[in-house]
């Protein structure tokens, strides 16, 4: 059967686009933040406003990166599965408010460069999209859940038996 042959490989290639997705995201926000968080939730308190603005930037680079290299992919994508909620319940807040056309800033600067503007509901289809290869990675990618050994240094076979999650 061809999908258990190739299993290992579209979790791989789950994780670096989806790790390319977060390093995009976070660079972006990076270089121009005030575009980047135009639209937060006025209910939240002001100070974890400001937490957001200063370390989610950076929070996504690592992650991005973490997952671009697949460097505990499984774990990382487990806690990308926290940021990912956040973001559906952001951009839903925002629909809510009728702002689905409105530009989300979710790529920052990136949006610029790209000279691309991605509306609040693109932004929610690109968000179910992400959710998607995180479950595509969490149950493809082959090596444990804290595996640090990057993807790209793999010698030999993929994945042994043994180095699946829940064997001895």
């Amino acid at each position: 059967m061809w999908f258990r042959r190739y299993k290992h490989w579209i979790g791989v290639w789950a994780s670096i686009f989806l790790g390319l997705i977060f390093v995009t995201a976070g660079l972006g926000k990076a270089l121009y933040r005030a575009e980047a968080f135009m639209f937060f939730p006025d209910f939240l308190p002001l100070t974890f406003a400001r937490f957001v603005f200063i370390w989610f930037p950076a929070i996504e680079v690592v992650v991005g990166l973490l997952l671009l290299f697949g460097i505990a992919a499984r774990f990382v994508a487990a806690f990308s599965l926290v940021l990912i909620a956040g973001f559906i319940a952001n951009n839903s807040w925002m629909l809510s408010r009728g702002l689905g056309d409105e530009p989300c800033g979710c790529f920052g600067m990136a949006e610029r460069i790209a000279q691309a503007r991605l509306s609040i509901i693109g932004s929610l289809y690109l968000d179910v999209v992400m959710l998607a290869l995180v479950l595509v990675l969490l149950f493809c990618y082959q090596r444990n859940f804290f595996n640090i050994y990057p993807w790209f240094l793999a010698r030999g076979k993929v994945a042994e038996k043994k180095d699946w999650p829940g064997s001895g």
